[in-house]
């Protein structure tokens, strides 16, 4: 009995970081098309569509980085970086007619894969700042802030996560019966206050922006600390608002490369 309790957990582990691929990529893309101009949107269909009849590489985005000085700007030029990436994938998909198909469609794929890095807290690395290079456990626990008696920490503490799995898969657990556009729906009736302010500014302003929202989590988050469930509830809140940013800048840039 205990060996098929174990099969079901690893089973749904899988499932869980499957489905937090397709359910949160898919809703940021789903938000970004709604706010594309017509124009816009017609170019990211065709991307789309010569996607799924061209050979290309895809983006390489496991280890992939945003590095930001002390002051929290992008200033790098080195190609692996994430902003740097979105930069030429941009500067290809604005000047389409001078790239092969396969060159857009890595662009493109880049650009996607990316800006959804850039996003994402876990990929921030922020000079001096130690542990904001590299990924770190820490201990999760399901009890609620404030004094609780020593078996009540014991019995209810989940285990160990890691800042990295907790960003790109652990939070999709709350949703895994969603669909995408259902929680597009839902994100951006949500965060539908900020789009126009996202829209604006340049990729390394965003970078900026969100290095200012994950330098206080790093200097609070510390390698093997006790996370109680209402702090990660709002760490989750943080990660929402960060899905519905991407997707506005995603159609922010769609909507510049056709002007």
């Amino acid at each position: 009995m205990k060996k098929i309790f174990l099969v079901i957990a690893f089973v749904a582990m899988a499932f869980s970081a499957k489905a937090w691929s397709s359910v949160v990529n898919g809703a940021s893309f789903h938000i970004a098309k709604k706010y594309m101009t017509k124009e816009a949107l017609a170019e990211y269909n065709r991307l789309v569509a010569l996607r799924k009849t061209v050979e290309h590489n895809s983006a390489e985005v496991k280890d992939a980085k945003v590095m930001l000085d002390a002051e929290l700007r992008s200033t790098t030029t080195c190609e692996k970086d994430v902003v740097v990436r979105i930069e030429r994938a941009i500067e290809v998909l604005r000047n389409s007619a001078k790239y092969t198909d396969k060159e857009q469609c890595e662009a493109f794929v880049t650009l996607r894969q990316m800006l959804i890095k850039l996003h994402t807290i876990s990929t921030i690395a922020i000079e001096g700042v130690e542990h904001s290079h590299h990924d770190f456990e820490f201990t999760w626990s399901g009890n609620r802030e404030g004094p609780s008696p020593d078996k009540r920490d014991k019995y209810e503490t989940r285990g160990k996560l890691t800042w990295s799995k907790m960003w790109n898969s652990s939070f999709c657990g709350w949703h895994q019966g969603w669909s995408s556009n259902y929680y597009a729906y839902d994100i951006d009736l949500r965060f539908g206050r900020i789009r126009e302010q996202a829209m604006q500014g340049t990729v390394r302003d965003w970078a900026h922006e969100v290095g200012e929202r994950a330098k206080p989590m790093y200097e609070w988050a510390k390698p093997d600390m006790l996370l109680r469930n209402e702090p990660r509830l709002r760490l989750e809140d943080i990660h929402l608002e960060m899905v519905a940013r991407s997707a506005y800048r995603l159609a922010a840039i769609m909507n510049s490369v056709v002007k």
